[in-house]
């Protein structure tokens, strides 16, 4: 019987060294497993940032709607990024931040408002954001009218956060210069009467 009991314990001191080692031998494994996913994954967040950066694309090539952006004075380069990427016109902030960084655009990129496109690819944003003039006049207009000109005919221009109507600058000063004039026409139509009148009050007296 005593014999019987000590096989039994014996038995049982094996069964549970083979499962505490079963179960190290488990959570080893599952460790290394998710140690080599970090990596792999890591090394593909990487590789999939450091291609964008150097690659060029668009988020939408065959969108036609345009967007005023509004580029703040003293914007960083995560200001800018972020700003974009808020408009819809970029896919990526992080990768248009990483080319302004490798780019060394910070400092090249002008304040004012740019009407882009989600068509255009990050490239052509950076270039229209630091478009240069010689000409020190069309320096401090280039934000509000030539930036805003490169849009294209028939272009559908949707407002920014509902804090832009869509309208153009200069679109918006024709109308009210049209209005100005459409008043005073009608001043001058006023004045016209009231010397025909006169004229005429001159003849009856005069007859």
């Amino acid at each position: 019987m005593v014999k019987k009991k000590n096989d039994q314990n014996i038995k049982t001191v094996k069964a549970e060294k083979r499962l505490k080692t079963a179960l190290y031998y488990s959570v080893e494994l599952l460790i290394d497993v998710l140690l080599i996913y970090i990596i792999v994954h890591g090394f593909s967040l990487a590789f999939n940032f450091t291609y964008n950066v150097f690659h060029d694309s668009a988020k939408d090539v065959k969108s036609k709607e345009y967007v005023i952006v509004t580029i703040e004075p003293d914007s960083s380069s995560r200001d800018i990024a972020q700003t974009l990427y808020d408009s819809g016109v970029i896919k990526n902030k992080n990768v248009m931040w990483g080319k302004i960084v490798v780019g060394e655009y910070g400092g090249k990129i002008k304040p004012g408002n740019y009407g882009l496109s989600p068509s255009m690819t990050y490239k052509e944003i950076l270039t229209l954001l630091t478009a240069e003039s010689d000409d020190e006049d069309d320096k401090k207009q280039q934000v509000t009218q030539t930036s805003t000109e490169d849009i294209p005919k028939g272009a559908s221009v949707v407002p920014n956060h509902g804090d832009n109507d869509g309208t153009m600058p200069d679109e918006a000063a024709g109308g009210k210069d049209t209005q100005k004039e459409g008043t005073d026409d009608g001043e001058g139509g006023e004045g016209g009467d009231s010397d025909d009148s006169g004229e005429n009050g001159d003849g009856e007296d005069a007859y």
